[in-house]
């Protein structure tokens, strides 16, 4: 048997590979099992007709997957808005079909159906099922001695729902997402549900928010392993663990070819029922107990191109379509083109959850387990962590794929044993709805503050990981938090903030990217809140960044900028001096200073409108690359060097300066303006820039 003093994680899905990424990258020396060849569990993409078709992460909530967003910006994977519109169709449309994508419209997608006083009926109960949700989970979750064993049935009788509206409207949504009937679906955890619901924007008719899916589909787990095999991390392929057995000196991790290895620690990366068998009799009665309480349901999933698993009328499709048989049957079909921005094909791809028949043009069939929102399994999801690290072993991997990946976090986090924050200076406190209290404290000799802030939204989070510091500002606005110190608070948290950037700027050289100043590596999302605010500029964000500001469009800046499109100053020698005359005398300014002849290969980071690479090539004949991160300002200067019919010469790319492949070299480098663009360092990256 062989020793190994780090930590093993198996069987690995997306959840375990989650896991080894934080802790490989905070110096871990880990393990990964699989008995599969690859990685990456239900990531996986496939690729029909040329179109490549994520089958994994359809979408993600910004607002509830920070930290996910987070790691994919670490690893340089785009993302990009989805459209997560849903529809419900009842008896293939002889019942009633609607969709929320154009709100009030869409809703009325059959117009016949106008002047039915039950549809009228369903629209009331729908929006009182909206404001009654906030109500019930707002009082749960802010009182943690109501008792949380209500079901749905229980919920919908309190509140006199008509059956018209159970069996119309949460049945089929319900029934869809768990596979199970309407009867099952009543004794379902009404605040697991309802808490569902929340998260998806279920009630929400008009002005679906936005979600978020990977650009680029599952390649990043590529990039995940790329990382990983850098961090030294070793890969079991093939090796389907048996069992785990706690041993005097770790975990000894038992395979079905025989081989045995013992670490230090365990992280089981598996569904309830997989990591009690792995380990069998050694579960201790708390681990049985626990996990014992998740119950499961199989699923049949389909990939296929049969339009008849749709609401049959057309402007009632969503991008999740809920459908409901006079039988009460009930299965959902996701239309990936709208899911994925996939353009027009022949035929639309579809992802059906159990449909009552075999699809026509069935690509791909695979079946999956999915955990059941029961009464004992919400209980159970409060008490994983009276379990967690008892004896060196970790659990994580027990809900929907995209509560896997945060589950994979958390289980990293929890073997970290981060439970202190990387506050330096200063107290921040944070009270979320549900009672949960987070606490960041550093020094208090240098910094004696304390602010206590009250999260009264999960909007807070969004905005402040879109805008930072505006959309601190905007949170504030709205409401979307409060300070319990109404006369000081706002005022502290400030001099906080700015007391650990200053108390951070000494130390900066010794951090990596991924500890900044004030961030814990604890669950929550309020954890992200401080990184978030004093974000780095990493590529992902760059690009958001420059979009936000120079796509707004060519028009509003030609009617500031001139007839050269310069954004920064001109060098003007008298007050009178027209614009345009001032930005013509600084561009020959700085071909002169630039010394630039016709052999030289120049590169101009933020090339801006191209008026600038135009020059140099006119009086010069030099060879030109012009690099800018906005959509417009590159549609805008090519069309320019075009029309100069300098296309031989310039070449404007959309590209960030550090993605320019190392081995080009260029003669000069021109980088305008930028003393007020880029922070102190931002060379870091690209130290072969001098």
């Amino acid at each position: 048997m062989d020793l190994h003093q780090g930590l093993a994680i198996g069987p690995c899905g997306i959840e375990g590979l989650v896991s080894a990424y934080v802790l490989a990258n905070a110096g871990v020396d880990v393990a990964v099992y699989e008995k599969e060849e690859q990685l990456g569990g239900h990531a996986k993409t496939v690729n029909f007709d040329a179109v490549d078709l994520d089958l994994g992460f359809l979408f993600l909530n910004p607002a509830r997957y920070a930290t996910l967003l987070e790691m994919f910006d670490s690893l340089g994977v785009d993302v990009e808005t989805s459209d997560v519109s849903f529809s419900i169709s009842h008896d293939k449309g002889n019942g009633y079909e609607w969709c929320s994508q154009y709100g009030f419209l869409n809703y009325f997608a059959q117009k016949k159906k106008l002047l039915n006083p039950f549809n009228w009926q369903n629209l009331r109960e729908i929006i009182k099922f909206g404001n009654d949700v906030e109500s019930y989970l707002g009082s749960v979750e802010n009182n943690p001695d109501i008792d949380r064993n209500e079901t749905l049935g229980q919920f919908t009788k309190s509140k006199g729902y008509s059956e018209n509206f159970q069996n119309t409207y949460l049945a089929p949504i319900c029934g869809s997402m768990w596979s199970s009937s309407k009867e099952d679906v009543m004794n379902f955890s009404a605040f697991s549900v309802l808490s569902f619901y929340r998260t998806r924007h279920l009630y929400q008719q008009f002005g679906q928010p936005q979600w978020l899916t990977i650009k680029g589909h599952s390649y990043f787990i590529k990039k995940v392993r790329d990382v990983l095999e850098t961090k030294g991390c070793q890969f079991k392929l093939g090796s389907e663990v048996q069992s785990v057995l706690p041993a005097d000196n770790g975990t000894t991790v038992i395979c079905g070819d025989g081989s045995e290895v013992t670490y230090s620690r365990c992280i089981l990366a598996v569904d309830a029922p997989a990591a009690l068998r792995i380990l069998g009799k050694q579960a201790t009665f708390e681990e049985t107990r626990v996990l014992g309480a998740f119950q499961y349901a199989s699923s049949d999933i389909y990939l296929h191109r049969d339009g008849s698993l749709m609401p049959q009328n057309k402007s009632a499709w969503g991008a999740l379509n809920f459908l409901n048989s006079r039988e009460n049957k009930t299965c959902i079909t996701y239309w990936l083109n709208a899911l994925q921005k996939i353009e027009k094909t022949s035929e639309p791809f579809f992802l059906t959850v159990n449909p009552d028949h075999t699809p026509k043009n069935t690509l791909l069939k695979w079946s999956t387990n999915h955990a059941i929102p029961s009464v004992a399994a919400s209980k159970a999801s409060v008490e994983l962590g009276q379990i967690q690290g008892k004896r060196g072993i970790w659990f994580c991997g027990y809900g929907f794929h995209e509560d896997e990946l945060q589950a994979g976090m958390d289980a990293a986090h929890g073997f970290l044993e981060k439970k202190s924050s990387y506050i330096s200076v200063g107290c921040v406190i944070f009270i979320e709805k549900g009672g949960r209290i987070f606490t960041f404290k550093g020094n208090m000799e240098k910094c004696p503050l304390k602010t206590v802030l009250k999260v009264h939204k999960p909007q807070f989070y969004w905005r402040i990981m879109k805008e930072a510091d505006i959309g601190l500002a905007d949170a504030y606005i709205h409401g979307d938090f409060s300070l319990v110190n109404e006369n000081e608070g706002l005022l502290n948290l400030f001099r906080i903030l700015v007391a650990n950037k200053e108390n951070s700027a000494a130390s900066n050289k010794r951090r990596t990217w991924w500890s900044p100043a004030l961030l814990t590596a604890s669950i929550s999302s309020a954890k992200y809140f401080v990184k978030h605010l004093m974000r780095k500029n990493t590529i992902t964000q760059a690009r958001r960044n420059i979009a936000h500001h120079y796509d707004l469009s060519n028009e509003l800046f030609s009617l500031f900028t001139g007839k050269m499109m310069q954004y920064s100053s001109g060098v003007f020698r008298t007050g009178e001096e027209h614009l345009d005359v001032a930005q013509r005398r600084k561009i020959s300014s700085l071909i002169e200073k630039t010394r630039i002849e016709k052999w030289h290969e120049v590169l101009d980071i933020g090339c801006g409108w191209g008026s600038l690479a135009i020059e140099t090539v006119k009086k010069t004949g030099c060879k030109y690359t012009g690099i800018t991160l906005s959509e417009q300002q590159l549609k805008y200067a090519q069309e320019k060097v075009k029309e100069a019919g300098l296309e031989d010469n310039i070449k404007i790319l959309l590209c960030d300066y550090r993605q320019l492949p190392k081995e080009h070299q260029f003669d000069r480098i021109c980088y305008e303006r930028c003393c007020y663009r880029k922070e102190r360092g931002w060379l870091g990256e690209r130290k072969n820039f001098y």
